[in-house]
């Protein structure tokens, strides 16, 4: 694990796979408690994270006013913001910061930490697994040829002789004249998705979200895969994807029985506190829903990309579902945003979008995403795409009917 750390009136504190980045409370105390529990001197019941949040809280009477902690530890990452705490994903490196997420002018100049306490503002933590490897060192130079070897080329080879004459000319197929009719014209759109790719998409279910009206709609501007009313395609996956590809993570129970990550003091279905106990591998549950302005819920039992014409996105690990936008939503894209799950994360990214996507998470200002770069979504998040076409992310009872457990 690489830690770097900018100076600020914040403190870091971390060791190995925990890391925390909080407003100071001013407790010599305090950080001591949680520092014993990051380097594990203190025995500890459940997970670190959960501790480590039980202690900040009773420190300052609630929630802190800023806090961010990241746990990398064997069996999947996760990570947890509070107030103006921030965790921002950027691949396998996790950036913490007091800001509320918001870009910095002018990054100030940051120095490595292996382990300790710090007065910090931001913390930048990555993986070894995902460091450069170096450049291979040069090649050692051949060695001299030793005595005895051939360096020559024999005189009986230099004094032999092939056939005489030219070699016979090979028979050649007589090559039938291209009939206009034939002509297969220029060569096809490479914007466009593949129409044998489209096609498998289409062989599954398609559910509207309005109502459907008597008349068929009329082909679009684009095509006839653009219509007027948005769509949610929910397709089969072919005969070879149809084998299990659930996700497995760690969990704790509630006393309802609802299943949460183990760095979650509360329930994230009911919101009950969670006894401290011993977490086991399950497959993930639906992790809530993306509420979309038609009311209907997607669930987040897998990944979701929207747009005017979406496509599973490539390198994802999922079948996702497909929400198709209005066709005359001009500024969105065809493939305009992408829901994926990581472990018990809920992550978006916009697929560089003509008209950008605006992310508002609860209590903080609106701002705008960057292309490819993946943002944590918390419970009551919303996304603007285009400025047209607003979803939102929901947990908890809010997101009951796609079947919470």
């Amino acid at each position: 694990m690489e830690t770097r750390y900018a100076a600020g009136d914040g403190v870091l504190l971390g060791a190995g796979d925990h890391w925390v980045l909080v407003a100071d409370p001013r407790d010599d105390e305090v950080l001591e408690q949680v520092w014993a529990l990051l380097t594990q001197t203190h025995p500890v019941t459940g997970s670190v994270t959960e501790e480590v949040i039980a202690v900040l809280e009773k420190a300052f009477e609630g929630d802190p006013p800023a806090l961010a902690v990241v746990d990398l530890s064997s069996g999947g990452s996760s990570s947890v913001s509070r107030g103006r705490g921030h965790v921002r994903v950027l691949g396998g490196d996790r950036i913490l910061s007091l800001d509320g997420g918001a870009d910095p002018g002018e990054l100030l100049p940051t120095r490595r930490l292996v382990a300790g306490v710090v007065a910090a503002s931001r913390a930048e933590i990555r993986p070894l697994a995902h460091r450069t490897a170096p450049a291979p060192s040069a090649a050692a130079p051949a060695p001299a040829p030793a005595p005895g070897m051939i360096d020559g080329i024999p005189e009986a080879i230099l004094a032999a002789k092939g056939p005489e004459g030219p070699p016979p000319a090979r028979p050649r197929r007589p090559v039938e004249p291209v009939r206009a009719a034939e002509d297969t014209g220029s060569l096809p759109d490479t914007t466009e998705p593949d129409p044998a790719f489209m096609e498998r998409i289409l062989q599954g279910g398609h559910t509207t979200i309005h109502p459907a009206q008597d008349a068929e709609p009329s082909p679009g501007p684009d095509g006839p895969d653009d219509h007027d009313g948005a769509t949610v395609h929910r397709p089969a996956p072919a005969p070879h994807l149809r084998h299990g590809t659930t996700e497995t993570v760690l969990a704790v129970s509630c006393p309802q029985g609802h299943l949460t990550s183990p760095s979650q003091p509360s329930c994230r279905v009911c919101r009950q506190r969670v006894a401290p106990q011993e977490p086991r591998r399950v497959d993930r549950p639906p992790l809530g829903g993306l509420r979309l302005p038609t009311g209907e819920v997607v669930p987040l039992d897998r990944g979701v990309v929207l747009g005017r014409k979406p496509a599973p996105v490539e390198g994802a690990g999922d079948w996702p579902h497909l929400v198709h936008l209005p066709s005359d939503h001009t500024f969105v894209s065809r493939m305009h945003l992408h829901i994926e799950l990581d472990g018990w994360q809920v992550l978006a990214r916009d697929l560089d979008s003509r008209g950008g996507t605006m992310l508002t998470m609860p209590g903080r200002e609106p701002e705008r995403m960057r292309a490819h770069e993946a943002y944590v979504l918390e419970p009551g998040a919303s996304l603007d795409l285009a400025e047209v076409y607003e979803v939102r992310f929901e947990s908890g009872p809010a997101a009951g009917a796609v079947g919470e457990r």
